[in-house]
């Protein structure tokens, strides 16, 4: 006898689901059960403290180990993320990750604190300042490519000459004023570079 339509696509619909949420369980465990096995714990913390991470950290393990009957090793794993630390709490670090856009973790010594956060503040002014720039050249190319189309008496998506024409002209002061944030950016982005050329 068989069964009704919908059944059978709500109990496939439930099973894709499940399915789902045991895979990215899976997905979000920090390690692999070989590496839980393999068991180099001073390893593991070392990776973890190059990474920047609080001592929290070994909590995700240990749920992580904990199907393959693995308990982590503390002191190990403490040891080798205090060395990792030393990599991660320095100032070349933290100025290039805060060039990536990411603030620096809360997890280096407090009397390195001012001089690592000054140098991850730079790092993320140059990243606003480059994405702005990115953003707005290719605003400039945007404009550009509108203006030279309707400059060629392209209609675009105008109903009539006198719209076209009065977009043709806006887009010229939106296209100057562009440029010169541009400039701008460029001139900031320069100056910035200069000062942190000792960071790199």
């Amino acid at each position: 006898m068989y069964r009704p339509i919908h059944r059978v696509v709500h109990q496939l619909a439930l099973g894709l689901s499940v399915f789902g949420s045991i895979y990215l369980l899976a997905s979000c465990a920090t390690l692999s059960k070989q590496e839980c096995l393999i068991g180099d714990w001073q390893a593991i913390g070392y990776n973890d403290g190059v990474a920047g991470y609080h001592s929290d950290r070994l909590a995700s393990h240990t749920k992580a180990c904990a199907k393959a009957s693995v308990a982590p090793d503390y002191q190990a794993w403490e040891r080798g993320r205090k060395l990792g630390l030393q990599q991660y709490c320095t100032i070349n670090n933290a100025y290039n990750i805060g060039r990536r856009g990411r603030q620096l973790n809360n997890v280096c010594p407090i009397a390195m604190a001012n001089t690592l956060q000054a140098a991850n503040q730079k790092g993320l002014d140059y990243y606003a300042l480059d994405s702005q720039l990115d953003k707005d050249n290719h605003l400039l190319d945007t404009y550009q490519s509108e203006f030279d189309k309707l400059e060629n008496g392209e209609m675009l998506d105008f109903s009539n000459e006198k719209e076209a024409r009065a977009r043709l002209l806006s887009l010229s002061d939106e296209i100057r004023d562009t440029k010169r944030r541009i400039r701008t950016t460029q001139q900031q982005l320069d100056s910035l570079n200069q000062s942190s050329n000792f960071y790199e």
